[in-house]
């Protein structure tokens, strides 16, 4: 604040004559000097000693005409004030729908300049008008909200203010009234200690009604004249209306109906100059009751007749907000939760990404009625922010945020922790470098969340209304944080697809490996021996060849060595047969799960070139399989997803089927239904699996060998070639002990 204000804040509240006089002449000299921000805040000031002494209204259109300005020239600090003191000014008419609406204003700007203090006023004024419409736990909560705030700043007006309307607040509770009483004196300490006199006379006249409610009638009477007197030394209108009020209700319980009569006129004299019709209306009642005791009967009906018009016009105030109430109740219009929470659960939002979030951006401005929302993600190699997906209503937006062309903007947005609220946009943080961005879809109010996954920022969602101003309730930032919600869980189904096709794939090429060690080594025996046998040959051929030479090569000794060699050819050729026949079973198996090319096959020769690969994994264990095949059966399919299907159930088996098994057997049996369907039925006898191990088997990562050679993704690789890739289906049926049963079907794939 300008020094000069802080200098003149000081004598205002002893001489606000004085202090009001001054405090124009600074708005005079920052006007002609172009200086807006002093301009209004010398005028906040002056609202303040003029609502201290009564006469706030006296400058609302000033205060209006203020708030225009600071809007259009984005003075975002000293519109959130001028949102608070209009605020006041309509509350203290029991205009509460006007105070809500400015009031709510003002906490969303404080949230954007940091303006702690006028976000306290407002947040004490909204608990005012909860106590005053009969809902005093919301007016707690948002005491509660201040009670954190006041703590970061060294306020002693505030700090004594948010005492007494604390204590004000537990009046509304049953037995709470030594809360209250704490409440009040700790009020009246921090007045005290930074001599706001308004506030002290404040706390006395709150302590008189604790006394009188704890029926100290005399401590009371004392305690609410000492608050009258102080009241008028500090020229406080209110409270005058207030303190004679709560003295008439005193002589009134001691029997004295002519002076409470008296006094309570008096309190209907200064409330009437306040223009809080609050306040009449409580006035006005009293009066009445005081006059019927009396037996003046036509003054009394007359009184109340009075109150019955304050009573109507209170309520005419309020009509808009039953209204809204009314709404609710609309049979014709389901409640925008429960739309929100449909659109959730739409299965649609799962058929990829851009789609689905384009479904949820065109859905949501239907049920918020908004006119623009966008999702701002990083680009990482541009060094900006896209606009990846948005709903507009007429233009669509083709602009990058980035540090070049919009460096607030784009610093804004990294930077960004927590929603921001801006109902008018030209008080948003970036407000010059957005109007300019946006000037072919000018936005009057913007919501923006950050976007996050596991904690890590990266973009932000944008909530805007163009045609017309939106003050973002409360309702509307909790649907549009449903929204935010949903779109990052989009965001994150797609990392989380993303690493299990990763993780699918190295499963994958693990299986791969497996086979080719399996295969390598069983590879190694008719390789082994083709050395040998031709090694043995070539010692043969050379022992011969000396015989030759040294002319000893008689018949029999051809004889030996022709059957020598015929013997060793036959077996070299045997295993390099043996081992051609695992090389090309490998190779086409191996081809097939890499690529898994749609081609015709024999169902029986792929089952058992399948099998060859895979016998170097039980060669050397208990277990064995038995198969069940027609030889002419032949399908059109993608033979690397069935190799892929069958090696996973084996694998299953070996690993869990058999665990703690001295044997075990598995079946394959592979045939065609009725309508050509290819029909694999798998059982083994092993341990089988209970009913929650069957309801997860097919979710990734899901095993029960975990960190023990289990990566809990084979069946659901399984259920995802079947189902997806083949467009089959798979049952299961099972119980301990007893093996497991695998009924796959795979329907003719389309032409």
């Amino acid at each position: 604040m300008h020094t000069s204000l802080l200098r003149l804040n000081r004598i205002a509240r002893r001489h606000p004559q004085i202090a009001l006089s001054l405090y124009q002449r600074i708005e005079a000299n920052a006007a002609a000097a172009g200086d807006l921000a002093l301009q209004f805040d010398a005028l906040y000031q002056r609202y303040f000693t003029l609502e201290r002494i009564g006469q706030a209204a006296s400058i609302e259109g000033e205060l209006k005409a203020a708030l225009n300005l600071a809007e259009e020239n984005t003075l975002a600090t000293q519109a959130g004030r001028l949102y608070e003191a209009l605020g006041r000014i309509h509350y203290t008419r029991s205009e509460y729908r006007d105070a809500l609406q400015l009031w709510t204003r003002c906490i969303d700007t404080s949230l954007l300049t940091g303006d702690i203090a006028s976000g306290i006023e407002a947040r004490i004024g909204l608990s005012q008008i909860s106590n005053e419409l009969g809902d005093p736990g919301q007016g707690a909560r948002y005491f509660k909200d201040a009670e954190q705030l006041i703590d970061k700043i060294d306020n002693p007006y505030l700090a004594s203010k948010l005492a007494l309307n604390r204590g004000v607040n537990h009046f509304y509770f049953p037995n709470e009234l030594d809360l209250a009483e704490q409440q009040f004196e700790r009020g009246l300490y921090y007045a005290t200690q930074g001599d706001i006199q308004e506030y002290i006379a404040e706390a006395h006249w709150h302590l008189a009604h604790v006394y009188l409610d704890q029926q100290q009638l005399d401590k009371g009477k004392a305690s609410a004249t000492q608050a009258l007197a102080l009241a008028e030394k500090s020229g406080y209108s209110w409270l005058r209306s207030v303190c004679y009020d709560t003295l008439s209700h005193i002589l009134q319980q001691q029997g004295d109906h002519n002076a409470a009569y008296a006094l309570s006129e008096k309190a209907l004299a200064f409330a009437q100059q306040t223009d809080s019709l609050y306040n009449q209306r409580d006035h006005l009642e009293r009066l009445s009751r005081l006059a019927e005791q009396q037996g003046d009967l036509q003054t009394a009906l007359e009184l109340a007749r009075q109150q019955q018009a304050i009573n109507q016009q209170m309520d005419l105030l309020s009509a808009p907000e039953r209204l809204q109430s009314l709404r609710h109740y609309d049979l014709t219009q389901k409640p925008v939760s429960e739309q929100l929470l449909e659109l959730a659960a739409n299965p649609e939002i799962n058929l990829g990404q851009h789609a689905s979030l384009q479904l949820v951006l065109n859905e949501a401005a239907q049920i918020l009625q908004l006119d623009w929302i966008g999702i701002w993600t990083l680009n990482p190699h541009a060094s900006g922010y896209d606009c990846a997906v948005q709903y507009s209503k007429k233009v669509q937006l083709q602009f990058q945020i980035n540090p070049q062309q919009t460096p607030h903007y784009f610093k804004y947005i990294n930077q960004m922790e927590q929603l921001v609220i801006a109902p008018d946009a030209r008080l948003h943080p970036a407000a010059t470098e957005i109007l300019q961005c946006y000037r072919d879809a000018m936005p009057q109010s913007i919501l923006d969340f950050p976007l996050q996954i596991h904690n890590k920022h990266f973009g932000m969602v944008s909530f805007m209304q163009i045609a017309q101003p939106n003050p973002w309730r409360r309702e509307d930032i909790m649907h549009c944080s449903h929204i935010v919600h949903l779109l990052e869980r989009i965001f994150a189904n797609k990392e989380r697809d993303e690493i299990q096709l990763e993780l699918q794939r190295n499963e994958k090429m693990a299986s791969l490996g497996r086979l080719v060690a399996g295969i390598a080594h069983e590879i190694n025996t008719p390789i082994g021996i083709g050395v040998t046998a031709t090694s043995t040959l070539h010692s043969e051929i050379k022992l011969v060849l000396n015989d030759l030479d040294e002319g000893k090569l008689g018949k029999n000794r051809l004889t030996q060595f022709l059957q020598a060699a015929r013997e060793n050819v036959m077996v070299t050729e045997r295993n390099l047969q043996r081992a051609a026949e695992l090389i090309k079973s490998f190779k086409e198996i191996a081809v097939d799960q890499n690529s898994d090319v749609r081609r015709w096959i024999n169902v029986n020769d792929y089952l058992n070139e399948i099998l060859l690969n895979l016998s170097p994994s039980v060669k050397h264990t208990p277990y064995y399989w038995e198969t069940q095949c027609p030889k002419e059966l032949q399908v059109d399919t993608y033979p690397g997803s069935l190799a892929q299907i069958i090696t996973n159930f084996i694998n299953n088996s070996i690993l869990h089927g058999f665990e703690g098994k001295s044997a075990g057997v598995m079946q394959i049996e592979l045939s065609q239904n009725a309508s050509g369907a290819l029909v694999l039925d798998y059982r083994d006898d092993g341990c089988g699996m209970d009913e929650n191990i069957q309801q997860h088997i097919f979710d990734p990562f899901f095993t029960t060998k975990l960190g023990q050679g289990g990566s809990g993704l084979g069946m659901n690789i399984v259920y995802n070639l079947i189902t997806q890739r083949l467009k089959g289906s798979i049952e299961i049926h099972s119980q301990p002990n007893s093996g497991v049963h695998f009924h796959c079907v795979f329907p003719k794939l389309p032409d």
